[in-house]
Order: C-alpha cells, then structure tokens, then sequence
C-alpha cells in the first residue's frame, strides 16, 4: 500500500472518525437513511429476483438436459402427434419427451377411515418413460420411483409419484381434480418444488387435466455435437406456426415481463430514497465543514493541504456508504424474506417460492450507497477551498456567512435545470420501462437547483422569521448567519412533503384510471367463470350444459359466452378476449364503433396499447400470428388503454377464436337480468348450477357480480403499488427522523450563542420563542417549497406511470396529499419543542465557557 494512502487512511481515522465520535446523533440518523436505501434496494431485488428465480429453477429441474422446448400457442395445447412428427423428421434430437403440466387439486383422502385437507393445490407433471432422458431433478424423482417395468400396468393407469410435501403417504388414495388416484410413492427430498409435486404417466395426466391427445410441450435434447441453432430451424420447420419453438427457460421470461410494472414502479422509489440519502449525507457533510473549519485551518497551519482535507471527507462519507450499505443488506434480506414467504405459496398453480437474492444485489446496493454518499460530498468539500490557515486563529462558525463562491451555485443550478428538463424529456418521450429512471433523475436535479437557489430560500426564511416579533427577528439574524443549516432542514421538510404527494398521488391516479380503462366490467349483473373472483378465467373451459341451464333461470333476459385464453407469441405471453356482439366489455365499450364491427365480423382484432408496443405494430397493419392452426394473419383494427396483463392484452370474434385456437366453449358467461328481477334469488339459483356442473377436472365455478369484478380488479391494482406506498413511507419517515435531528442539531451547535443571549438577559420564555419561530419559518417555506416540487412530481410520475403501463393515467391532484404537509410542518414545530425547552434550560457559564 503506498505511503500517501496510509497518510490518508491514518488521518482518517485519527481526525475524521473521531469527530464522528464526539456528533453521534448526527452520525446516527445520516446512517440510519443509509441504512433505509441499501435494505430497499435488497428488498426488491429479493423479492422480484425471488419471483422469477423460483420459477427459473422449477424449469430447470423438469427440463434437465433439454436444450428447446416445443410449447403450445395456446391454453388448449398441442397436438400428441407433433412428438411423433419430431421424433421421425428430425434426426439430431436424442431425446424428444412430451410433457403435460397442470395443477392438481388433491381432495379428501379416500382411504376407509382417513382424512385429509381440502383445497390443497400442487403442480401437477406428466411424461411417459422418455422423461428418463431429461438427466434433471423429475427424472430423478420418478427414478427413485422405480420406472415403468417397476409398476404394473394398473398401476400406472390411477397411480401417481408425489413429494414430501403434498402431505400424501405411500398407498394412500386421495381425489385428484374429481377423479380418484393412488399414490404408489412418495419420493425423499424437497429438490423439486420444494417437495411440492405430483407426478403420472402420460395417459393419467391428460386424463387429471382433461387434455385427452394433448400436450402442454414437448421437451427435445439434442445429440452430441448437434447445433441447437440447427436443430430450432428443422424444428420450426415441422410445428409450421401450430406451436412455438423456444427455450426452456421463456417462462421466467414471462413471469419478468407480468411483474415489471411493479417491479419497477418499487425499484423507482427505491432509488429516489438513494438520493434523499444522499441528499441528507451532504447535510450532514456540510454541517460537518462549518463545524471543523477551525480545525481545518489547524491543519492547513500545519502544512495540510486542501486536496488531502478533500480526501479526508470523501473518504469518511465512504464509510458512511460502507457501513450504512452493509448494515442494511441484512435487513434488506430479512424484509425480503417476509414478503416471499407471504405470498410462497400459489393457491391457484400450487408454485412454492423460494427466497433468491442475486448474487450480485448486496455488491450493487453497497456500491451504490458508496457512490452516492461520495457523490453528495463532493459537493459539499468544495467549502473546504474556502478555509484559509488564518481562521485557526478565529472561533467556530464565523466564516460560515462569509462571502461563498458563486461558480458552483451557478454550475449546480445550470445542471439541475438541464437535469429536470432531461427527465421530462425521457418522461413524455421514451416508451415503456425504460422512462421510470426519469424519477430519480427528476429528484437530483430538483436538489442540484434547490442548492443553487439557497441563498434566495433562505432569504425566504429570514423574511417569514421577521414575521415573528422580537424572537422572531433574532431567528432571522442567526438565520442568515448560518444559511446551510437554514437550508438543510427546509429542504429535508421539502422532501418529506415532495415524495409523499408524488408518489401516493400518483398511486391514487393510477388506481381511477386503471378502473376507468376497466370500463364496462362493471355492466353485467353477474360472472359465471372457471376462475374464483380475481384471477383471469382463462382455463377450464365451462361444462357445455351450464350456459343453457342458466337461460332457464327465471328472471335471466340473456347470457353471453366469452373465453379468455393466453396465447403465446415466440417467447411473449398475450392475453386474448374472445367476444359476441351482445358482449358487454372494456374493449367494447374503448374500440371505435367501425373498428369494433369489424373485430365482430372477424376483420381483425382489437390491441392494447401495450400489445402493440411489444409488437411494434400500429392501428392498419398487419400481424402474422402463429395459432394451433397453423399461422393466421390479422390486422390491427384499433389500439385501445387497458390494464396492462403480461406481455399485453388483445380482443377479436369469439367465433373465430374458438376456429383459430381450437378451442370451442368458454371460460365465463355474462347474465343480465330483466327488469324487476330478484338479484339475490338469481344469484342463489346461479350457484345451485355452477356447484352442479364443475369444470373440466372437476375444478369449481365462481359466480360473482359485476360490482365485485370491478371492485377486485381495483384491489389487484391497489395491492400492486402497497410495497410501493410502504417504501414511500419509510422513506418520508427517515426524512422525518433527519428532520428532528437536524432540529436538535441547530441548538447543540449553536449552545454558547444562546447562553451569551441568556448572559445578556434574554428570559427562558424568549429563547424558547425563538428557536420556535426559526423551526416555523423553515416549515412554512419548507412546506411551500415540498408543495411545488411534490406537484411536480405527482404530475411527471402520472406520465412515467403512462408510459410504462400504456393506460392513459389522468392528473388529478389528491386532496389527501396535504396530509403531508400538515404532518412535516406539525413534526417540525413539535420537534423544535425539545430543543427550545433544551435551549432554554441551558447553563450559561457552561455554555459560554465551551468553544
């Protein structure tokens, strides 16, 4: 290590540090919003990476050596002949093994006086012997199973493998989707889902899944020395678009996708918290300046020069970063643990998460945290120019009102306002997720101009202390003697009051407008659908007799069929509405009348806007669709808002998607009743005949009203942005905490100030006064100056939310909001009242005799 390191280090730490040790308050609360950042940070890239990694692995552990995977288009799945076709067409696969994937719903226990749980959901897989030839964890599993020679025929024909964790025992028989089944064993370890699974021989579980002749995918592993490029090419070639040739891995592709929105919007108030950190470290390092200037003219006395003072604060703001960084991994990997493990299991897929934290998180949420306290410092050494050798022989803070630089004001405010103007830019501009970075950039350049622009706030403060009377007036003086503490806890009030209204006004215009691109859900009086309230019914379909039942309904006027269905697109996951001209829907409601005549007549479809971005099509052209068909060519009638679902969401004839998909029948059923008609008497009848006519594999049907559609997809919307509205708090009630302290701070500091006023004869009563109208006048220009930036905020966070979802968020300012301003500006009276009690209980000798 060279010499001029070790000087630096070792000044460090015998200077710098050991100030840290005599201003532990300070230390502590900059730390603590450290500490706050680094543990989001982890936070959310525990949780989404948790997400994506646990169905990553689950892929990986089924898919074994497989190097592509042949999946069907849509929820109606692939031909069974297309592994045949493979097998004998294409010589470079070794192995081509079909694959059914489901749920299985297990039921009570059947077993003459056993009992078992209802309601239990695990994956449920199906192979033939070919699964032998995947080398991963199912192989495995159904190997130390024994294989097909180790069990009979019978066997075979009702009998399934299962995990640990399925709660099942060895010979125990169990109601699997309606239809009874033994388990012949019961495999050790919890390498596969966790020990959650199920797994039949091929025929069983196109039977449990009611897909008689399907296949969900065909897993194919290639020959040594076979170029996978080659062999996706002949593959491509034989499924001639009736199903899509992708990588066994594009299911946590998907899942990606599904979660970015949310992902992103927390990852965006994660980063604005990492530069409210920064934006408190620079507080805290250039209160430290004012405060050390006498020492750091000592120092230059004695042959220091400002370079190495320079380097001393950065590499103690350093350490701020490291600690704080640190710190907060741990806590950051304890929050995402919990929120993992609420939501672990998967009611409806029977998918077990797993906690992952990237490798790469604690490195990136410590680095950055390091970056950004360095950052915010930089700024604040540039004072350290200003210290001359000579002050060593002044006391404390007299040079802190002296004359400052005007070339970095002047740098800071150009760069700032170039910086907002950048971020609205990217904001109205940049299309999909890329635009959320403009929040960040949007905070740093507001503080960048808030700093440039500090002698005109403070100027602001002095003036609303003057309003104050004689205590009043005495605030205004030590106010403009000590302008960066003046401006320190207004901009921390600012802040407090700017992420509050912009990130929970902005959440609330999502939520109205996510509902009002959802209009038209609302209109049918009730849902009859294969899914319970809440989740997309897109798979079973309905049993066929029940649409006809309910039409005898006394008091039904009509029922409309409509099916859902997930299609997939290459490696992209779509959402299809299949609907008839007496369908009442978003997309109904939302397509102009010509274009939603034409999508009745099977002219074309109807796209989300998202849609047509991950497409990269426009209202008129033409798109080439792969479908269970074969391929079909559709034009884009109208692009419409509508909540974003996967990859995007589309709607066309329900006839012609039942021909393309090969799918008759559907997945809901839309019942208006007639005039007069007893709504709570429909609806029990409408129960009687969903119990009485379950879905395919026995799965229940929900029937729900149009008020709870409507009112469930708002909760769904709501609960995506609560991990944001809690990070949003915490970071508003870190600001808070630094707010109280820099409040505290201003009277320790400032300790033989207030006892020469007690010396003079200034009453208790008096110095309480003052040190409140100071705290006032900051909150009044604090608040006024959160309000405006908070607005802006709101306003740009409304078009981020715009451009990232493809639903048209309206600005409406929220009333609710100045929530915040009565909570920043009562915490920063009440928290003025401990240090006007403290100022004026102060010692006067004591306080006189320190310097």
């Amino acid at each position: 290590m060279s010499a001029p390191l070790l000087a630096g280090l070792t000044r460090i730490r015998l200077i710098n540090l050991r100030e840290l040790r005599t201003h532990r308050l300070r230390v502590l609360t900059s730390l603590s919003v450290v500490v706050v950042s680094s543990a989001l940070l982890i936070a959310v890239l525990g949780t989404y990476g948790s997400m994506t990694e646990s169905v990553r692995q689950f892929n990986a552990s089924i898919s074994g050596a497989a190097k592509l995977e042949v999946t069907a288009i849509g929820d109606a799945g692939l031909d069974a002949g297309i592994a045949g076709e493979i097998r004998a067409r294409v010589p470079g696969a070794r192995a081509v093994v079909p694959m059914v994937r489901g749920t299985a719903r297990i039921g009570p226990d059947t077993t003459a006086g056993g009992a078992g749980d209802d309601d239990r959901t695990v994956p449920l897989l199906g192979s033939d012997f070919r699964v032998s030839s995947l080398s991963g964890d199912l192989r495995k599993a159904v190997a130390d199973s024994g294989n097909q020679e180790g069990f009979s025929r019978d066997e075979l024909a009702d009998g399934v493998i299962v995990g640990p964790r399925t709660g099942l025992t060895k010979g125990q028989t169990a109601t699997v989707n309606g239809t009874v089944v033994t388990v012949l064993d019961v495999v050790s370890g919890d390498t596969l889902n966790g020990g959650a699974f199920m797994f039949a021989y091929l025929d069983l579980a196109q039977r449990l899944t009611a897909t008689q002749g399907k296949l969900d995918s065909v897993l194919i592993v290639p020959r040594d020395g076979v170029p996978v490029a080659q062999l996706r090419t002949e593959i491509t070639r034989i499924v001639d678009g009736r199903a899509a040739v992708v990588d066994p891995g594009y299911r946590a592709k998907q899942l990606e996708t599904a979660t970015s929105v949310t992902r992103d919007a927390t990852l965006l108030v994660s980063l604005i918290s990492l530069v409210i950190s920064a934006f408190l470290v620079f507080n805290t390092m250039n209160m430290a300046v004012a405060s050390r200037r006498q020492s750091m003219a000592m120092l230059r006395a004695l042959g220091a020069k400002r370079g190495h003072l320079v380097a001393d604060l950065l590499g103690e703001s350093a350490v701020y970063g490291l600690v704080g960084g640190l710190i907060g991994v741990p806590l950051g990997i304890l929050g995402g643990r919990v929120t993992v493990s609420q939501g672990s299991g998967d009611s409806s897929h029977g998918m077990v998460m797993q906690y992952h934290l990237p490798v790469s998180a604690p490195v990136i949420a410590v680095l950055a945290c390091v970056l950004a306290c360095v950052a915010a410092t930089m700024l604040a050494a540039r004072s350290v120019f200003a210290v001359a050798p000579v002050e060593a022989m002044s006391q404390g803070e007299v040079a802190e009102s002296a004359a400052q630089r005007t070339v970095a004001r002047w740098a800071a405010g150009l760069l700032g306002a170039a910086v907002i103007i950048g971020a609205f830019i990217v904001a109205l501009q940049v299309p999909g997720r890329s635009a959320i970075v403009a929040g960040a950039v949007y905070a740093v350049g507001v503080l960048l101009l808030c700093y440039a622009l500090t002698g005109q706030l403070v100027w602001l403060v002095v003036r609303v202390a003057n309003l104050f009377s004689g205590p009043g007036r005495l605030a205004a003086v030590n106010t403009d003697r000590a302008p960066r503490r003046a401006w320190a806890t207004l901009m921390t009030v600012a802040v407090a009051i700017a992420v509050g209204m912009g990130t929970s006004g902005a959440l609330a215009n999502m939520v109205s407008s996510m509902s009002g691109s959802l209009d038209g859900l609302d209109d049918p009086d009730f849902y009859v659908a294969s899914q319970p309230l809440g989740e997309l019914p897109t798979d079973p379909l309905l049993a066929p007799a029940i649409a006809e039942q309910i039409r005898q309904v006394p008091g039904v006027a009509s029922v409309s069929e409509g099916q859902w269905a997930t299609v997939n697109v290459g490696e992209a996951r779509i959402i299809v509405q299949g609907l008839t001209a007496d369908a009442l829907a978003p997309f109904m409601k939302k397509s102009p009348p010509e274009a939603r005549r034409q999508m009745l007549a099977g002219e074309g479809m109807v796209f989300s806007k998202v849609l047509a971005r991950t497409l990269d099509v426009s209202t008129g052209d033409t798109v080439r669709l792969a479908t269970p068909t074969g391929y079909r060519e559709t034009r884009v009638l109208a692009t419409v808002d509508y909540v974003s679902m996967e990859s995007g969401t589309a709607a066309m004839s329900l006839d012609l998607q039942r021909d393309w998909f090969d799918r008759d029948g559907a997945t809901y059923l839309q019942v208006m009743l007639s005039e007069g008609a007893d709504a709570d008497q429909v609806r029990a009848a409408l129960e009687r005949i969903a119990e009485q006519n379950p879905s395919a594999g026995g799965a229940p049907v929900d029937v729900h009203s149009g008020a709870q559609a409507i009112e469930s997809s708002k909760q769904l919307v709501e609960q995506s942005g609560a991990f944001t509205v809690a990070i949003q708090w915490i970071v508003s009630g870190a600001a808070a905490i630094a707010l109280l302290n820099t409040l505290l701070l201003s009277v320790i500091e400032r300790r033989r100030e207030l006892g020469v006023l007690r010396a003079m004869g200034a009453s208790r009563r008096f110095i309480s006064r003052m040190v409140l109208a100071e705290a006032a006048a900051v909150a009044i220009v604090g608040s006024a100056t959160g309000l405006l930036i908070g607005g802006v905020l709101h306003w740009l966070a409304d078009k981020i939310l715009s451009a990232t979802t493809s639903v048209g968020v309206e600005y409406s300012p929220q009333p609710s909001t100045l929530l915040f301003v009565a909570v920043a500006m009562g915490l920063c009276l009440l928290g003025a009242l401990v240090p006007a009690m403290r100022a004026a209980r102060l010692n006067i000798s004591e306080s006189i005799a320190q310097e």
